[in-house]
C-alpha cells in the first residue's frame, strides 16, 4: 500500500470519526427525551385501565385498601415508564398520597389521613392535570 492509500484510509476514518461525534448528542436526545405529550399518554392508558379494572367489593378497609393497590400497581408500572423529569415529577407524589391512603385503612377505626393527606392529593391532582391536561381521577 502506497503513502497516499494509507494518508486516504486515515482521512476517511478521521471523517467517519468526526461525523459519528457530531451526531452523536441527536441520536442520544433523540433517545433519551421523552415528550410531555408521550409520558401523560402512560398515565392515562393506566388510569383508563384502573377505571375499567378496578372493582370495589364493598366498603370494608380490606375492599378499600385492595382496590387501591390495584390502582397502585397499575400506576406504578405506568410510572416506570415515564422518563419525562416534570411528567414523572407530577406523578409520583399522587402515587406516594395514594400509597398513604391505603396504609391509612390497615388500622381498625383509622382515619383516611385527614385533611392533610386529601389536601395533598387535590394539590398534586390538580398539579398533574395542569401539566397533562385532564383530569386525574378519571385520566380523560
Amino acid at each position: 500500500m502506497s503513502i497516499n492509500a494509507l494518508k486516504g484510509a486515515s482521512m476517511k476514518r478521521r471523517l467517519i470519526a468526526a461525523a459519528l461525534i457530531l451526531a452523536f448528542p441527536f441520536g442520544t436526545a433523540a433517545c433519551g427525551a421523552q415528550s410531555k405529550e408521550a409520558a401523560c399518554k402512560h398515565i392515562q392508558k393506566a388510569a383508563v385501565s384502573a377505571n375499567k379494572s378496578v372493582k370495589i367489593k364493598g366498603t370494608s378497609p380490606d375492599d378499600i385498601r385492595d382496590s387501591l393497590d390495584q390502582i397502585i400497581k397499575t400506576y406504578k408500572k405506568a410510572n416506570k415508564k415515564i422518563t419525562n423529569k416534570k411528567v414523572k415529577a407530577a406523578f409520583t407524589p399522587l402515587i406516594e398520597d395514594l400509597e398513604k391512603l391505603r396504609d391509612a385503612t390497615k388500622s381498625p377505626g383509622a382515619s383516611t389521613g385527614g385533611p392533610d393527606l386529601m389536601t395533598d392529593m387535590s394539590n398534586h391532582g390538580k398539579a398533574l392535570n395542569d401539566l397533562c391536561g385532564f383530569d386525574w381521577g378519571t385520566g380523560q
